[in-house]
């Protein structure tokens, strides 16, 4: 925040009580039969604390937990990649596992790529019984070894553990005021948690520093032409808690739709800051068409200066969703690296700032920046 007010910003921050709180232990797996091997693994967010030995039963859709027998087995997911959507529910089954009777679960890493990769997140908070991911290459083998009839036994150790005590944290924000309609707000926005591994370069790393670039630029085109200083008021957010499910973005909504202020519009960057490269880079829309064409006129000004990107009706958003639920024109940035590129990276120790090349921060800053100067300053809007 001291640098954000350096560069002559109105910053504050605001508090997000009531967090849950989960601790990552010396956490360990290791395949007993049909031969000895040491598993990588990572506990999934929520995961209780548990030691399991025991029979596996390979699933590939969530629909096998009730078909086959999984009392008294520690579920090891198989499942094949078919986008994140659909495929991140996995992650997702520990509680599910559990009333069925399962022991344990160890999820196939959510990604289209390994190399012997982890991939962490959400998605066992509440569930009686451990969980982890792990690497695509180990749950393909534990598979393999299943459809050959051999008998699987896996030894599970989760240390890693939830706490009842609730933490506060904090949604940073800062802005440019607008010149003769500052209660009128265009909103910019990315998330300021990460995992604990990696670096949190990717998500979202890379979405702070655009966002944060797309702010200077605007401010000191302001500096240098005072004619140029936004009408609206240009407002970023760096949320807190999104990947625990966008409680900062939720708790922020929740504290200023219903107040003077008019958000009349709302932007994020989630899904990779790289530069657009082709036309399946998309401006992910949720509004009315009347914004939407507003909006096309915009992305028309970013195409003719060789900048790819097309607007299309979506209704994936993640912080900014509680906006655009609530009417109010939104945007997710996805460039063409956000699809599946993006998730070979996604919650994994690989998640380096080396992922980025060094015009994709700069271009990813400029697409934010064009559409928050343009909708800041549209008499018409």
């Amino acid at each position: 925040m001291d640098s954000l007010r350096k560069d002559n910003f109105r910053v504050h921050s605001e508090p997000v009580p009531g967090l849950p709180r989960w601790k990552r232990g010396d956490d360990s797996a290791f395949v007993v039969e049909p031969r000895k091997h040491k598993l990588n693994i990572l506990a999934i967010d929520g995961s209780p604390p548990g030691q399991v030995e025991g029979d596996v039963v390979v699933i590939r859709s969530t629909t096998e937990l009730q078909a086959k027998n999984v009392r008294g087995k520690i579920v090891v997911t198989a499942q094949k990649w078919t986008g994140y959507g659909p495929t991140v529910k996995f992650r997702r089954i520990a509680t599910e596992a559990a009333k069925y009777g399962a022991s344990a679960v160890l999820v196939k890493s959510v990604t289209p790529f390994s190399l012997y990769n982890v991939h962490t997140g959400a998605g066992a908070r509440g569930s009686p019984i451990p969980a982890a991911c792990i690497t695509t290459e180990e749950a393909d083998m534990i598979a393999r070894w299943s459809d050959r009839g051999k008998r699987v036994v896996i030894r599970l150790n989760i240390t890693s553990s939830p706490s009842d005590d609730l933490v506060l944290s904090r949604n940073v924000v800062f802005e440019i005021p607008g010149s003769t309609l500052p209660q009128e707000i265009v909103l910019i926005s990315a998330h300021i948690d990460s995992w604990d591994i990696g670096q949190g370069a990717l998500d979202d790393g890379g979405g702070l520093a655009a966002v944060r670039a797309a702010m200077l630029a605007i401010q000191r085109l302001a500096q240098v032409n005072p004619a140029f200083r936004p009408k609206r008021t240009i407002r970023a957010v760096f949320w807190t808690a999104e990947e625990q499910g966008t409680l900062g973005a939720r708790y922020y909504c929740a504290n200023h739709l219903n107040t003077d202020e008019r958000f009349v519009f709302a932007s994020e960057s989630d899904q990779g800051a790289f530069r657009p490269r082709n036309f399946n880079s998309i401006l992910r829309y949720q509004g009315d068409e009347k914004h939407k064409r507003k909006i096309e006129e915009i992305v028309d000004i970013l195409n003719g200066n060789g900048v790819p990107l097309r607007v299309v009706n979506s209704r994936d958003q993640v912080d900014v969703a509680c906006f655009a639920n609530a009417g109010i024109p939104s945007v997710n940035y996805e460039p063409d690296r956000g699809k599946d590129y993006y998730f070979n990276f996604h919650h994994s120790e690989a998640d380096y700032v080396s992922i980025f090349e060094e015009d994709d921060i700069s271009y990813t800053a400029g697409i934010f920046a064009v559409l928050a100067h343009n909708i800041a300053n549209m008499d018409d809007w």
